[in-house]
């Protein structure tokens, strides 16, 4: 339990840490190419979640949020749920959330920042990041384990 807390925390900081930065270099700076036609670098403050739905809703983005956020501490530290690679992606999904939520609550918005230059995508952080890889993980997995499991039957 001890690893999953300290895991968490640095994911964490470091979400904290690239929104600090992205705040104090990119604000009112338009845009960066990072990789010419792929990446690139671009402040946005998003009061919504995900391709900017529910913008304007902070407080129930919020509420919500911190509601999931308090089950998923539940199962992760006071009453384990899965194997280590569940609470794995669980512990990415979990950190993404916090390092949002801390947005939300104390700014109003989240910070996003990495664009994707070749298509018409949303901008987004590394909490995002933490949360798409976590569920996306989760998902193969599930499916994994579910096809693996009919397999020896």
């Amino acid at each position: 339990m001890i690893f999953s807390i300290i895991f968490s925390v640095v994911l964490i900081l470091l979400d904290r840490i690239s929104k600090y930065l992205a705040a104090t270099y990119l604000a009112g700076n338009g845009g960066v190419t990072v990789i010419p036609y792929l990446l690139g670098l671009r402040y946005l403050e998003n009061t919504g979640m995900a391709f900017s739905l529910l913008s304007g809703k902070t407080v129930f983005l919020a509420v919500v949020t911190a509601v999931a956020l308090i089950v998923m501490a539940f199962f992760l530290f006071v009453r384990p749920f899965g194997d280590r690679f569940e609470q794995f992606c669980f512990l990415l999904i979990f950190s993404g959330g916090v390092g949002n939520l801390i947005d939300r609550v104390f700014q109003g918005y989240v910070i996003d920042y990495f664009e994707f230059l070749f298509m018409d995508f949303a901008i987004f952080n590394v909490a995002d990041v933490y949360v798409c890889v976590g569920v996306g993980l989760y998902a193969i997995y599930t499916v994994y384990t579910e096809f693996y499991k009919k397999g020896k039957e």
